[in-house]
């Protein structure tokens, strides 16, 4: 999602300031990212729906998903280390493995648990999200909807703020709620500009 907001800039950034100009000489490219800013968009506000109706469930996806990354990075380590024996970093390489597979287990048997570590973790990946968000919006072209990129920055800053200052016990209820209020404001920004440059392409 950051990368595309990133590419988003980036792209706008080279298009005539001018609304009036003609962007016949773009039509291809643009044409082709409206529709996949659109796409995006509305997949992500039925994520963020779905998110938003089953908190507990969203959460736990998340724990497991997380879960299953760190196992599989374990196993990664801890295979590489195997074949490097007389390699300087080959203690570290399998004390880093070992730590990544004991955090999946715990993770995977401990789902409630889990869910509260990633709710503080989460909330500080929102919150650098949320720095990129604003820094891109501020680096759109002036004639391009920035107002959409900047809205979703701070409720993202926000959303941040709130998983981090959350109760334990309703910990997973506040991460799937927010990763919830997080895609529909994302999905918000992507198809509101979708619909901006369909409009320019007219």
């Amino acid at each position: 999602m950051l990368d595309s907001v990133i590419r988003l800039s980036w792209f706008t950034a080279a298009l005539p300031e001018n609304p009036s100009m003609d962007l016949a000489p773009h039509h291809g490219p643009i044409s082709r990212l409206k529709t996949k800013l659109i796409w995006l968009g509305v997949a992500l506000a039925l994520l963020g729906v779905l998110a938003i109706a089953v908190p507990w469930g969203a959460a736990t996806f998340v724990d497991f998903m997380v879960a299953g990354s760190l196992l599989a990075a374990g196993v990664t380590q801890l295979g590489a280390a195997a074949s490097t024996f007389t390699w300087r970093g080959f203690w570290l390489t399998v004390l880093c493995g070992g730590l990544s597979l004991v955090a999946g287990t715990a993770m995977l048997a401990i789902p409630a648990q889990g869910v509260h570590v990633m709710t503080t973790f989460i909330g500080l990946v929102l919150l650098f999200e949320a720095a990129a968000k604003l820094t891109a919006a501020f680096s759109l072209s002036g004639d391009f909807p920035w107002g959409w990129v900047l809205a979703d920055g701070l409720i993202t800053a926000v959303l941040g703020g709130i998983l981090l200052l959350s109760p334990t016990p309703q910990s997973g209820v506040y991460l799937g709620t927010l990763i919830g209020i997080n895609l529909l404001a994302s999905g918000a920004a992507f198809l509101g500009s979708g619909l901006w440059l369909k409009e320019r392409l007219g």
